[in-house]
């Protein structure tokens, strides 16, 4: 650029270099809560960083427009769309391309626009969102653009400056990032607002501060509802487990270069091929995002039609459990100091049965069969505890007693609800009830403990004869409430004999923590299996890790 702004609040028009220095300003609000966003996102999976995918875009953008010899604001949105359509990446990124693309359509021959060519670029912008997206989802940022959109056309008919129309986008679209919840039900289940909306915001709200004479490259003010997600708010933990098991693919992302390309006939096959498509671009360059098992497949079709580049390839699933596990360790930070009216501390061991009881609000005392806690680790743990009144799960007979003598030693309102194993611990915290009184708690956890059936599967460490039942060194044993029913040399067969014994007509629903002796094919096979015989029974298969035992039963 070489020509300085000289915006200022009053302004009606703007030229090139107006246009380059509110986008610069835009990018310094984005980049200072870049990070912020990328924590939201997770809708529909962590498909990179949606913070970090947008500010790239706008940087690249920024970067094609400084090498734009002109004051035109047409020439210099032509340069803003060719380095936001190269630069772009994640569904994001590509997204956020379309307001370039929509300032060039816009304000096409104009070297000065105002109040309404800004509006028309918002609205042109956001159509060719929409187009772009194979299949739009309302409650994302596209609805975003939409309702900023709309603000800017009711004002800009009637505005005296630039300022006016950006204040009324602004204010639309952080209503529209705090209606985004209500929209998405994923969102609500994780109870954050969604991210690419919010940074979609930050770039509006970059460009209100630049015109209202505020340093930008401070931060914008986030509004209440973000604030609280930033401080305070955990995201969903009971969200983050059910969307353990569910499977992503590969984002894949790639420009195509050629002849005659058709963007309606790449979306159409991309559809076919993937899923979360966004496809930009026009006769000669396409920018193809989308979500796929197999993105060999979606490259091949690309080959055929030109010349391919910036292929990037990412496995959404390794991406799922880092930013799961990011969660869980916020999450654990969190209640560290976070006080509550009960708090519960319950003892598991295995990595997986850690998580399912941190999962559901307890702080876990890591123990087991063979390490006990004592008296005064029991009690340390209650202290440590973020509430004067807590209930303990042993989940251990063995572990009872000692819970019983930690009462007298901590000056804590301690209740005891008497677990026996990890499957009554877990039905237990399932009925604690946070707004219930201690002892109405203790006594319903205690209720429930009684309709949960334990069984478990692990190896002999000696040859032994018991309850009626022969088992050599070494060999599989099945136990039905700490009864030896079962023996044999195959964990899957030694399963299916002890289910067998355990289920009842009863019987609704079956939950199997595999754990360290058992690889997880194998542990899947042996509830497919599982399922298959018991077709009457409901069967849940989770990760415990726990060592020794291949499998803890819960048979409810």
């Amino acid at each position: 650029m070489n020509q300085s702004s000289s915006l200022h609040p009053t302004s009606q028009s703007l030229n090139g270099a107006d246009l380059f220095s509110m986008f610069s300003a835009a990018t310094s609000a984005l980049r200072k809560h870049a990070e912020l966003v990328n924590r939201l996102n997770v809708y529909p999976v962590p498909d990179g960083d949606t913070g970090t995918n947008m500010l790239l875009t706008l940087e690249r953008m920024l970067v094609s427009a400084s090498s734009a010899n002109s004051e035109s604001a047409s020439q210099v949105a032509d340069a803003m769309w060719n380095g936001a359509l190269r630069g772009s990446g994640g569904n994001s990124g590509v997204i956020l391309a379309q307001l370039f693309k929509g300032m060039s359509v816009a304000f096409e021959g104009e070297d000065r626009i105002g109040a309404v060519h800004i509006a028309n670029a918002l609205k042109q912008g956001r159509d060719f969102a929409y187009s772009a997206v194979g299949n739009p989802v309302e409650g994302t940022m596209l609805t975003v653009m939409t309702e900023s959109a709309s603000a800017a056309a009711k004002t800009a008919a009637n505005a005296e400056t630039i300022l006016q129309v950006i204040d009324a986008t602004c204010d639309a679209a952080a209503k529209a990032v705090e209606n985004t919840p209500n929209l998405l039900a994923r969102l609500r289940e994780a109870g954050v607002v969604d991210a690419g909306g919010l940074g979609y915001w930050l770039v509006l709200e970059g460009i209100r501060l630049h015109l209202s004479g505020e340093d930008a490259s401070t931060g914008a003010v986030l509004p209440d509802f973000v604030e609280i997600s930033d401080a305070a708010t955990v995201l969903a933990q009971e969200f983050l487990h059910s969307t353990e098991d569910e499977e992503y693919g590969n984002c894949t992302q790639f420009t195509v270069e050629g002849p005659s390309l058709s963007v309606d006939a790449i979306i159409a096959a991309m559809n076919e091929m993937a899923a979360s498509t966004v496809v930009v671009g026009d006769g000669n360059i396409v920018k193809v995002h989308v979500h796929t098992e197999t993105p060999d497949e979606v490259l091949q079709y690309a080959r055929n039609l030109g010349v391919v580049d910036q292929v990037r390839v990412q496995n959404m699933n390794d991406q799922r459990r880092d930013y799961a596990e990011g969660w869980r360790q916020l999450a654990a930070n969190a209640n560290e100091t976070a006080q509550v009216p009960i708090a519960v501390v319950a003892v598991a061991w295995g990595d997986g049965l850690v998580r399912i009881f941190q999962e559901h609000g307890a702080t876990v005392l890591i123990a087991g069969d063979t390490m006990n806690p004592s008296v005064q680790e029991i009690a340390d743990a209650v202290e440590a505890a973020p509430s004067s009144n807590v209930i303990f799960l042993p989940n251990n007979r063995n572990i009872l007693p000692a819970a019983e003598q930690a009462i007298a030693i901590t000056e804590k309102n301690l209740r005891v609800v008497p677990t026996g194993n990890i499957p009554e611990g877990i039905g237990a915290l399932l009925e604690f009830v946070q707004t219930r009184a201690l002892d109405e708690n203790t006594e319903s956890m205690t209720e429930t403990i009684s309709n949960i059936q334990c069984a478990e599967v692990c190896s002999a460490v000696r040859s032994v004869n018991l309850d009626g039942v022969e088992a050599a060194e070494g060999q599989v044993i099945g136990l039905l409430e700490r009864k030896m029913v079962v023996s044999g040399d195959d964990p899957g067969a030694v399963l299916m004999e002890l289910l067998t014994k355990a289920i009842t007509p009863e019987s609704e629903l079956v939950t199997l923590y595999w754990g360290g002796p058992i690889h997880q094919k194998e542990a899947e096979l042996a509830a497919e299996s599982a399922s298959e015989q018991f077709a009457d029974v409901d069967f849940e298969l989770l990760h415990g890790g726990q060592p020794h035992y291949h499998f803890i039963i819960s048979v409810e």
